[in-house]
């Protein structure tokens, strides 16, 4: 419970850029926390347990878009706003920083999968690239080649879009 508690902004963003905004949060870190509880249970013992819970969150989210492909959900409710970062700043600047958030949340759900993966476990579960290839299973190299295709194209896509917001405003 605590290792979950400690990485829940990381894995409710890795929930979110697999589902996008919408996505409940709350609903899917708990079915991502009794999937693991019930693993425990089960006697499984990982070697890096802060890998081991975003693969399985990981897991959690691609299932739920396999579930959302096939029936469309509802609205977001209320409540996952509580997940969100509290901002006190004036309303022009709270406002810019939740398009900034917007526009990089938009640009992490636009990377593949293998991308997107990578990402987030180096980033959001602060794992090293051992670590990371370790929990996907794949070589070292592939890991650090798809994190910088991950950074390439992130870079591409807000960059693009600064330069964009930048000409709309000169």
């Amino acid at each position: 419970a605590l290792l979950f508690q400690t990485h829940r902004a990381g894995l409710a963003g890795a929930l979110r850029s697999v589902l996008g905004p919408s996505a409940d949060v709350h609903e899917l870190l708990q079915a991502a926390f009794l999937k693991g509880w019930r693993a425990w249970q089960r006697g499984t013992r990982p070697d890096d347990p802060v890998a081991w819970i975003f693969v399985l969150t990981w897991n959690v989210a691609i299932d739920a878009r396999r579930r959302r492909a096939r029936r469309p959900r509802p609205e977001p409710r209320a409540e996952d706003s509580a997940l969100a970062p509290t901002i006190t700043t004036s309303p022009a600047h709270a406002l810019e920083q939740r398009e900034a958030v917007a526009a990089a949340e938009a640009a992490v759900a636009g990377l593949g999968d293998a991308e997107k993966q990578v990402f987030l476990l180096r980033v959001g579960g602060e794992l090293s690239f051992d670590a990371v290839a370790k929990a996907l299973a794949i070589p070292v190299g592939t890991a650090k080649t798809r994190m910088r295709t991950a950074l390439m194209k992130l870079r591409s896509r807000l960059g693009a879009q600064k330069a964009d917001e930048e000409n709309a405003r000169g």
